[in-house]
């Protein structure tokens, strides 16, 4: 063998090990990467749940206001059909 033979050789070694750190370094920084990424999910996760329980908060809220509307939008239909007869003399239908 000559030393063309052998620059090749070594050439082609040392193209396989550059090749091989760095597919090594990026596996590392794909890990961390996902390492970081699960971490902001969870801390989504938190927030997403303290929304969640925020609208189901609101969303009891809302009912009872619009339980009151309801028993107000009553009492004043009452007193309007009351002034109506006190008016006409008539029932209301």
């Amino acid at each position: 063998m000559d030393a063309t033979t052998w620059a090749v050789i070594g050439t082609g070694i040392t193209i396989l090990i550059s090749i091989g750190a760095a597919f090594r370094s990026l596996r590392t920084e794909m890990r961390l990467f996902r390492e970081h990424l699960d971490k902001r999910i969870d801390g989504e996760g938190e927030r997403i749940d303290g929304l969640r329980d925020r609208i189901d908060a609101q969303g009891k809220e809302t009912a009872e206001q619009l339980g009151q509307l309801r028993e107000r939008m009553a009492k004043l239909e009452g007193l309007l059909e009351g002034l109506r007869e006190a008016i006409t003399g008539k029932r209301a239908a």
